[in-house]
């Protein structure tokens, strides 16, 4: 079966992730809505009306989901022996200050690891340097942060 080239263009730039770090570290999406839709289109479904932020992390949505289509498409999502394997667990600490998470937060690890959140969830909890734990969970990677209630899906960065 041969990809069409539109999906091909997609998942590039879905693939890329985020091109750039903005102010105060914020990821800059390497898809855009606007640039996906065009004007009219953008216009038509009145999302003129969102915030430069609203957009922003709206943009970063799309990235990423086109990042978790495109494995599925390519049949590298769940359950795949990815070409990169990351260690069934990995335990480490956050790398300073832990605040919690807030959609697309990124965690740089004690280990050198950069981790980044791939499903959207909200918590706050202060920490210093808290031991994390890592692992797989139905092919996808989850993670644990000692003194935090609940799990969160990441994908690694680096």
């Amino acid at each position: 079966m041969t990809t069409p080239r539109w999906l091909a263009t997609l998942a590039l730039a879905g693939l890329a992730g985020f091109a750039t770090l903005g102010a105060q570290g914020s990821p800059t999406p390497a898809i855009t809505v606007k640039g996906l839709m065009g004007v009219q289109d953008f216009k038509d479904c009145g999302l003129e009306k969102l915030s430069p932020e609203e957009l922003r992390r709206l943009d970063v949505w799309v990235t990423n989901y086109t990042g978790r289509v495109i494995q599925v498409l390519s049949g590298s999502g769940p359950g795949d022996k990815s070409p990169t394997p990351t260690a069934t667990v990995v335990e480490s600490r956050i790398d300073g200050e832990f605040q919690g998470w807030d959609g697309e937060t990124i965690f740089k690890l004690q280990n050198g690891q950069i981790w980044q959140q791939s499903a959207y969830a909200y918590t706050y909890h202060y920490a210093y340097a808290p031991k994390v734990t890592i692992f797989r969970s139905g092919g996808l990677q989850k993670m644990q942060v000692d003194g935090v209630r609940g799990t969160i899906y990441v994908t690694r960065l680096r």
